[in-house]
C-alpha cells in the first residue's frame, strides 16, 4: 500500500527497498561500519558483523554476501549492506517518508566507501495482503474487491466447477520511461510472506489477496541509475510513484471504505503503531 492515506488498517506485510553497485571490496571496512553507526545508531541499534575485518582484503565472489546488518530492538526494521548491494526492509511501515528518509540515511552512508556511488540497480517492492473479514477467498469473493483484470481469466471456469484460485503477473512500464512495475497477484489460504529470519512478522491467519508490486530502475556500470544520494532520491520517488498508481489502481472503493478505512475489530489484526522517528 504505497499510499497518501495512511489507513487505520493498512494491508501491508512487507516493504523493502534495495540499491545495487559494482562489488566493492571496501565494504568490509571499519570506515565504512563506522559511517554506518554515525546514521543508525539511534533507530537501528542491534549491529551485526557478518565478515571479520582481517578479510577484508578478500574480494567477494557474489555481491549477495552479506557484510553488515543493523536493526531495530523490535527487529521490524532492518538494513543490510552487502558486498555489491544495500537493502532496508521493514515490516512496521508507517510512511514513505520515514522510508525515504532511511535510505537517504543508507546512501550517506555508503559515500564512505570510495567510488561505490555508482549505482546500477534501484528497485522499490510493497508486498499487500489483502483480508476482508468473513469471506472464503474464493475467487469470486475477491470481485467487489479488486480489479477485474486480475480476476478476468477465470470468469468461465469448466462446467461443474467453481475456481477457487489463480495467481498472474502483469509488468508495467510507466509512459514518462526509466521505471518498470511487476505486479504479482492472487487469491491465496494464508500469508505468503517468510522473512529470512532477521525481520519479525505479525501473525495473520486467514485468506487473503496478494498483490506483491515492485517497481525498479536499471542500469550499468557505464550508463547508472544514480551517480549521487539527490539522484537516488529522486528515482526512488518515481518508484514510489508508480508503486502508487498500480496500487489505487489494483483495489476498489468499497475496499478502502469497508475494509481499510475503519479501525481493525481488534488489537492483534494490525501491528501497533510505534512512536514518531525519524527513520522507518
Amino acid at each position: 500500500m504505497a499510499s497518501g492515506e495512511n489507513f487505520p488498517n493498512p494491508p501491508i506485510r512487507l516493504v523493502s527497498f534495495e540499491l545495487r553497485f559494482p562489488i566493492r571490496r571496501r565494504v568490509a571496512t571499519r570506515a565504512v561500519w563506522d559511517a554506518f553507526e554515525e546514521v543508525f545508531a539511534a533507530d537501528l541499534p542491534r549491529v551485526e558483523l557478518l565478515v571479520r575485518e582481517d578479510d577484508e582484503t578478500q574480494l567477494p565472489s557474489t555481491p549477495d554476501e552479506p557484510v553488515l546488518r543493523r536493526s531495530a530492538a523490535e527487529r521490524d526494521r532492518v538494513v543490510t549492506l552487502r558486498y555489491g548491494s544495500l537493502t532496508v526492509e521493514t515490516t512496521s511501515y508507517e510512511s514513505y517518508d520515514k522510508l525515504r528518509n532511511c535510505i537517504k540515511a543508507g546512501v550517506k552512508a555508503l559515500e564512505a566507501i570510495p567510488s561505490a556511488t555508482s549505482f546500477t540497480r534501484l528497485g522499490l517492492r510493497y508486498i499487500n495482503e489483502l483480508r476482508v473479514p468473513g469471506i472464503e477467498g474464493m475467487i469470486r469473493d475477491w470481485k467487489p474487491y479488486v480489479n477485474p483484470n486480475f480476476l478476468a481469466t477465470m470468469e468461465e471456469p469448466p462446467s461443474g466447477y467453481s475456481a477457487s484460485w489463480v495467481q498472474g503477473r502483469v509488468g508495467f512500464h510507466s509512459d514518462k520511461g526509466g521505471a518498470h512495475t511487476l505486479a504479482t497477484y492472487g487469491p491465496l489460504a494464508h500469508s505468503s510472506v517468510e522473512p529470512d529470519g532477521v525481520l519479525q512478522l505479525k501473525s495473520f491467519e486467514g485468506p487473503c489477496f496478494l498483490l506483491d508490486i515492485d517497481s525498479f530502475a536499471r542500469g550499468t556500470t557505464r550508463q547508472p541509475v544514480a551517480t549521487s544520494r539527490r539522484e537516488v532520491i529522486d528515482v526512488v520517488d518515481r518508484l514510489h510513484e508508480a508503486v502508487e498508481s498500480v496500487f489505487n489502481w489494483s483495489i476498489s472503493e468499497k475496499l478502502r471504505e469497508e475494509v481499510f478505512r475503519v479501525p481493525p475489530p481488534f488489537e492483534g489484526n494490525v501491528p501497533k503503531r510505534r512512536p514518531e522517528s525519524i527513520h522507518v
